[in-house]
């Protein structure tokens, strides 16, 4: 029998998923859920689903297997907790709230209905991810340095801070969690931030840019910063600093090595890592075996409470130790 996949939202992120999945065997998507009902019935006729604009009138008529989530921060109203309720196992978009409540929240039923559930840190999947991870090995590093720096996004909720919870949260997110992915736990957080330079942009309140000074467990410490204000250029990713090693970890692009003594080395992506974050979802819905995927909807909780400090720490100027969450 074919996993029954319905989807809340049906913009970018779950427009490629569901490109994805149409070309997985074994998944038919039976139902699409937006508010913009021309959108929903235009990817529902796409796909052959039943369009929806209210998730909880698509969650009373749809009988599903799993849901994909992907909506504003500021918008996760209770989906996943009913979803998850009803038996269904979900893949819920980054970041997987606005503040710690919420995310308590969901995880708790998550893990009383005992539902496969991921989050969208699809970057985990990169084939070079797994390269870094070997080439780091037993090197202890002994600082790293994060970046997503860029342009801002053109969706109004994103300037609103209340709504996306600010760049750090929105976006930055991923760097954090790759950050945590490969260095383990976050111990502390302070962070500094400025404005000014985006004053011909109405119902604006987030940061232009911020700092964010990590300590993490291990005893590593390193920075990752932010900022929406350039125009034609940025910077994502993490560089890795080690004694005898300096590993450049750009994004979604490349990997580059460099090692005392020889010429730097450059590995491109290889691997369609979006395109295996759903196969592999399916496969443990398919398999009912959560360690399948490489980010749990709990961990994903842990890397949102590491920009969520941050913001804390913007806003006290004090030091602030990231909310905890279990499996």
């Amino acid at each position: 029998m074919a996993v029954r996949v319905g989807f809340v939202g049906a913009g970018g992120m779950n427009s490629a998923h569901m490109k994805n999945l149409d070309t997985i065997a074994g998944v038919k998507i039976v139902a699409i859920c937006d508010l913009q009902e021309e959108r929903a019935s235009e990817r529902s006729a796409q796909y052959g689903a039943t369009p929806y604009t209210s998730w909880k009138k698509m969650l009373k008529a749809e009988p599903m297997d799993a849901m994909y989530v992907a909506v504003p921060p500021f918008a996760h109203e209770g989906q996943e907790q009913a979803a998850a309720k009803l038996g269904i196992h979900l893949f819920v978009e980054k970041p997987v709230a606005v503040d710690i409540k919420t995310a308590r929240s969901v995880n708790n039923a998550i893990k009383k209905a005992g539902v496969i559930a991921t989050a969208g840190f699809q970057d985990r999947y990169q084939d070079i991810v797994a390269r870094a991870k070997k080439l780091l090995g037993k090197r202890r590093p002994a600082l790293i340095m994060g970046y997503w720096i860029g342009g801002m996004p053109g969706v109004p909720w994103w300037r609103v801070k209340a709504e996306s919870g600010g760049q750090a949260v929105e976006q930055t997110i991923h760097t954090f969690d790759m950050a945590r992915n490969l260095f383990g736990e976050v111990a502390s957080v302070g962070a500094t931030w400025s404005k000014g330079l985006m004053t011909d942009v109405e119902n604006y309140d987030v940061e232009d840019a911020s700092c964010v000074n990590l300590q993490f467990e291990s005893g590593l410490c390193g920075t990752i910063f932010s900022g929406c204000f350039t125009k034609g250029y940025g910077k994502v990713g993490l560089d890795i600093w080690c004694p005898d090693m300096k590993i450049e970890y750009s994004g979604r692009r490349s990997l580059t090595v460099s090692e005392v003594g020889k010429e730097p080395v450059t590995h491109e992506v290889g691997n369609n890592f979006l395109l295996d974050g759903d196969k592999t979802f399916i496969k443990a819905v398919k398999k009912g075996d959560q360690s399948l995927v490489r980010s749990s909807y709990a961990d994903a909780c842990r890397s949102l409470a590491v920009p969520l400090a941050a913001n804390e720490s913007m806003t006290t100027g004090e030091v602030v130790k990231p909310a905890k969450f279990k499996d």
